[in-house]
């Protein structure tokens, strides 16, 4: 019977803790401030890499900015790039994001960026992240990794 009683304690004590992690991601999502830290990432025809920290998407309501690595098919290469990664700064975008049952879908369509990548990104609840990013000029890819405040 202690026991049960513990488990009980333990599992109602974790109860605010899960609603405050849910509410502060809807925060971050509506008020379009985030990092999106990058910690795998999967391309279209090859299995997933873990990644060493510091690769990122930080999300302003005036600015998407990322900084991610990139394996996979490109078909076309930057002019004078010497960097394969995807780095780009747009401030004319369009963000959307739509509730779902364990989180949020947000698509992010960026203007006048080469490539014109389109990124969709998936916050769950407990702060995890997908984004997947769609490009003109390259193989789709996906990154896992997790969502905080920017």
């Amino acid at each position: 019977m202690k026991n049960k009683s513990i488990v009980l304690v333990s599992i109602l004590a974790l109860v605010p803790l899960i609603g405050n992690s849910q509410s502060s991601m809807k925060e971050l999502v509506e008020s379009k401030r985030f990092v999106f830290e990058a910690q795998s990432m999967s391309p279209l025809k090859a299995s997933m890499r873990t990644l060493t920290p510091g690769y990122t998407l930080k999300v302003s309501p005036d600015t998407v900015v990322a900084d991610l690595p990139y394996a996979g098919r490109a078909y076309q290469a930057p002019y004078g790039g010497t960097d394969g990664g995807i780095k780009f700064e747009s401030t004319n975008f369009e963000y959307t994001a739509k509730e779902k049952k364990k989180g949020w879908t947000i698509n992010i369509k960026t203007k006048g960026v080469s490539g014109n990548p389109k990124v969709i990104v998936d916050v769950f609840d407990n702060g995890n992240a997908r984004v997947v990013v769609y490009s003109t000029d390259r193989e789709t890819i996906t990154f896992n990794g997790i969502v905080k405040g920017g």
